[in-house]
């Protein structure tokens, strides 16, 4: 009896040891699997990008998908929502300063990443107000006298155009409210101004800057803030299609 009381207490220590070693498998199979997950997700976000390019993008944007596991969303070609971003997209007279669109219901036409369908898409763009000032030197022309107009904010959607020449001797100021039309126009109605001379009250009073390259047909949907950044308006499209 004695003799076999020493093999059960070995027992214990093995029964551990086992035990030990399940897990640490478990956690690495659990390592490789989220590996493989985040490696795939970012083979499709650059696929993506490539292909959402080819929608009136002059450069790649950069794509990221949401859901976690993403190998998941990939067995059934469905992804709840993927967003957009990207820069400097020259629109006509404007250039835009960022673009950030999400897009919903995700439809891939096959595993490759090649084609699918998304929509709606909700977004919003900025126009820094730089690229504003820039944009109305075309309907100022030569009341700016050379000189660079500078922009501000005054107000939720309001700007404030500054001109001083010839060491101040020369000066003016307007300010504009700040719309955006159904035909993806921003539109600056003039609400004040000091010192503008006579020839300028006609062509400052309403300046039409037309976005006339929004990519993927996204189109302004009215809503519209002034920040200190620039002009924040909103985007929308139903749907689109990508790829072939």
């Amino acid at each position: 009896m004695y003799d076999q009381a020493p093999t059960m207490y070995n027992q214990a220590p093995k029964r551990r040891n086992t035990g030990r070693r399940v897990v640490i498998w478990i956690v690495a199979v659990l390592v490789v699997l989220v590996g493989l997950d985040f490696g795939a997700k970012a083979y499709a976000e650059n696929r993506a990008a490539t292909e959402i390019q080819k929608r009136g993008f002059p450069t790649k944007p950069s794509v990221s998908i949401a859901g976690f596991p993403f190998l998941l969303e990939v067995a059934t070609r469905h992804f709840d929502a993927i967003t957009i971003s990207s820069s400097n997209l020259p629109a006509g007279p404007l250039t835009i300063s960022s673009l950030r669109v999400t897009m919903d219901n995700v439809h891939l036409n096959s595993f490759n990443f090649n084609s699918g369908t998304a929509g709606p898409l909700n977004g919003t763009i900025l126009i820094s107000l730089g690229a504003i000032g820039d944009a109305l030197k075309s309907p100022l022309g030569s009341f700016l006298g050379g000189g660079g107009l500078v922009v501000k904010s005054v107000g939720s959607n309001l700007i404030k155009g500054s001109l001083s020449v010839a060491g101040g001797i020369l000066s003016w100021s307007a300010t504009w409210q700040v719309t955006t039309t159904a035909s993806n126009e921003i539109h600056l109605h003039m609400v004040s101004s000091s010192g503008l001379p006579s020839g300028l009250s006609s062509a400052a009073q309403n300046i039409t800057l037309p976005l006339s390259a929004l990519p993927a047909g996204l189109r302004l949907t009215g809503g519209l803030s002034s920040t200190s950044g620039g002009i924040v308006a909103k985007v929308f499209a139903n749907s689109i299609s990508f790829g072939s």
